[in-house]
Formats: structure tokens, C-alpha cells, sequence
């Protein structure tokens, strides 16, 4: 290859790379604007799309289930509450279905009115042990707790009543029986309310 020719291809050379250089500092918004592009396309998405923030209305409900989550103890308590109250909702059945279990006695109607005094002693152990939170979170339900329960001593009260003046097996007792175990059922739904607010699992279900 001759001088002249080298001299050539180093001068073309020069020129391209001038040219590149010109026209770099010509546009280099559009340059720019194409390397963003491709830094930051659909196949790179955003943080934020990708995980969004918890909504303040999921942050609310979070805080609200911590602050009314019941402790062992009021799990345990209402264990008992449930039990005893499903105890009387038997008792109850079984005076209005007499063929099912004994033949009605006067002792089978205090027995009665000894478990429904026994789940009324409970469910006022078990509101009793709320923190001030679960206290505030729960107002509308523990409400509604205390006017059934309020609902089942006007029944009992109402039972005891007719067996004073009735006889045993007078269907007027059999009426006030069917009263009371009414008012245990709502007793009982009323507890099941506050349990599943409390996050407590609970087996037993209203009759």
C-alpha cells in the first residue's frame, strides 16, 4: 500500500470521527432522550408499580385486629362463657322436650336456672377482663351483649315466676321455657359476635 493511499484512508478516517463528533454535540438532547428510554421501558417497571403501598384503609384494619386480638386468658374465658352458655341452651331443650330426656321435675327447672345464672356469671367475667381498647373497638357488640343478657334474667326471672304458681307440666311453664331458651340463643349469638371480632375460634354455633 502506497503513502498516498494510507494518508488517504487516515484522512477519511479523521473526518468520520469529526463528523460523529459534530453531530454529538449537535443533538445530545435526542441521544439522551433515547438511552432514558431504554433505561427505564416497559420491561424495567417502577418500584411503585410494582409493590404499591398498604392503603391507609388496610393499615386501619391491621391496627384495629392487633388492638382487639384476645389474650390466652380471654380465650380461655370464653371458652367457658360458650360452654356454659350452650350448658343452659340444653337444659332448656330439654324441659321443652321432656320425652327426649327426664320427666319434667321441680329439680330439672333449678337446675335450669343454675346454668343460666352460671353463663351470665361468665359472660360478665369475660367483658370485664377487656383492655381499654378492646373496650372502645368493641362498644357496639358489647352493647348488644348486655341487652341479651339483660333479655335472658327477664325470662328466668319470668320462668321462676310461673313455676310459683303453676304446676309442673302446665303449658304455660313449657311457654316460659321456650321464652328463655329464645333469649340464650341470642345470648349466644351476641358472644359468637365478639369472639370472631377477637379473632377467638370458637366450635359451638347457635341452635
Amino acid at each position: 500500500m502506497t503513502a498516498t493511499m494510507l494518508g488517504s484512508e487516515t484522512f477519511l478516517n479523521r473526518m468520520s470521527v469529526l463528523i460523529c463528533e459534530i453531530a454529538l454535540l449537535a443533538c445530545p438532547s435526542a441521544l439522551l432522550a433515547q438511552r432514558g428510554a431504554h433505561g427505564t421501558g416497559a420491561g424495567r417497571p417502577s418500584t411503585s408499580a410494582s409493590n404499591p403501598a398498604p392503603s391507609t384503609s388496610d393499615m386501619n384494619d391491621f391496627n384495629r385486629a392487633i388492638a382487639l386480638q384476645a389474650t390466652p386468658e380471654q380465650t380461655a374465658r370464653f371458652k367457658q362463657l360458650t360452654a356454659s352458655t350452650q350448658a343452659a341452651k340444653q337444659q332448656a331443650e330439654d324441659l321443652i322436650h321432656p320425652e327426649n330426656a327426664h320427666k319434667p321435675d321441680a329439680s330439672l327447672y333449678a337446675g335450669l336456672n343454675d346454668a343460666v345464672g352460671e353463663a351470665q356469671s361468665s359472660s360478665l367475667n369475660f367483658v370485664s377482663s377487656f383492655s381499654p381498647a378492646q373496650q372502645s373497638g368493641l362498644k357496639p357488640l358489647v352493647k348488644k351483649l348486655r341487652r341479651a343478657n339483660s333479655d335472658v334474667s327477664k325470662e328466668s326471672k319470668a320462668l321462676t315466676q310461673e313455676l310459683a304458681r303453676s304446676q309442673i307440666g302446665d303449658k304455660k311453664i313449657a311457654n316460659a321455657v321456650e321464652d328463655l331458651n329464645r333469649a340464650l340463643t341470642s345470648f349466644q349469638s351476641e358472644q359468637l359476635d365478639i369472639g370472631k371480632e377477637m379473632g377467638i375460634q370458637s366450635g359451638e354455633k347457635s341452635q
